[in-house]
């Protein structure tokens, strides 16, 4: 950073500044005790005192002549001790022109950046820069190419809130807002292939993103739990059948409501995760092999100890191929 603080515009400006301060005050101040020195001499005068005052006058006089040479003094000393030219730029290119220079430079790095990433923050930095420039045709060729930019910028701007605003589930069906948003009365509407589809969405987003059940595992279940869709309880969202388990949230008395489907494919998942450790460690097990069928084999735990459920859950599997949803 110190080898570039002299081509920073903004450091300069405060290099200019002090500039004029320091001017000021070499030339100001020489010429008040000046003429201060006169104002006395003259009152000197009139009052037949001079020898008195000579004295006094001379002392002043020479602290004007001291006060005018020692910005000199330190201009010469400065540029013995920075024989390398690391800051005495700072000084040389604080003018008007080499500030202008700098914001050029720093306007035309700033336009390489926004062109590159195609961010906005990098165009508004380059047009301030623009802005503050003193070469007006140079600004108006900086102006033109940085307008071409904005156009590409607010392009990719657009693209980018559309992929955040309608965000496509892995399946690629539906997308985040449809898999959030979806209403009871439409799934319950929906064929059984439908359905399985809309589950799926569901399930992959899920899998992909925490990991866990097997999609095809997940799908089965809710087709069993819901039949398909057409009989969980209403306002529950909840197509898993599944009732409150310890440490779970929310919790209610027996069954369980979310807030919508998705909700509810989370919370399948968090059921299995949760009690994993002590109930289900040979399903996970299962599920992080891929094996759907032999992780079906354990959710008999799932339907209280009803021994017919594994199968159920794999005829599904087998007769809708859901094992292709576990890549």
């Amino acid at each position: 950073m110190i080898l570039g603080i002299c081509n920073d515009p903004d450091i300069l400006s405060v290099v200019k500044l002090v500039k004029l301060v320091i001017t000021i005050i070499k030339i100001a101040v020489p010429i008040i005790l000046i003429v201060s020195c006169m104002i006395e001499l003259f009152h000197a005068v009139i009052k037949a005192e001079v020898s008195e005052s000579l004295n006094s006058i001379t002392r002043r006089i020479i602290a004007a002549i001291i006060i005018f040479l020692i910005p000199t003094g330190v201009d010469i000393i400065f540029r013995l001790v920075d024989y390398e030219k690391v800051y005495y730029p700072c000084i040389e290119n604080s003018t008007t022109e080499g500030i202008s220079s700098a914001r050029q430079i720093k306007a035309e790095s700033l336009i390489l950046l926004a062109k590159n990433t195609l961010l906005e923050d990098y165009y508004f930095q380059a047009r301030d820069e623009i802005n503050h420039m003193t070469d007006t045709e140079k600004q108006k060729a900086l102006n033109d190419e940085l307008n071409t930019i904005h156009t590409e910028i607010e392009k990719a701007k657009k693209e980018r809130d559309e992929r955040e605003n309608n965000k496509y589930s892995k399946t690629g069906t539906y997308t985040k807002t449809e898999l959030m948003d979806k209403d009871e009365q439409s799934v319950k509407n929906m064929s059984n292939e439908e359905f399985i589809k809309y589950v799926a969405a569901l399930a992959q987003d899920v899998y992909h993103e925490y990991g866990g059940v097997l999609p095809s595992i997940t799908i089965a279940q809710a087709c069993l739990e819901s039949g398909y869709g057409n009989s969980f309880e209403p306002t529950s969202h909840n197509l898993y059948g599944m009732i409150g388990y310890p440490s779970s949230k929310p919790l209610v008395t027996r069954t369980r409501k979310f807030e919508n489907f998705y909700d509810a494919t989370y919370y399948h998942y968090k059921y299995f995760v949760d009690l994993g450790p002590q109930y289900y460690s040979e399903f996970n097990k299962a599920c992080a092999r891929k094996d759907a069928m032999g992780a079906a084999s354990y959710l008999w735990k799932y339907a209280g100890g009803e021994q017919a459920y594994p199968g159920k859950v794999k005829s599904i599997i087998n007769t809708y191929n859901l094992t292709k949803y576990d890549n």
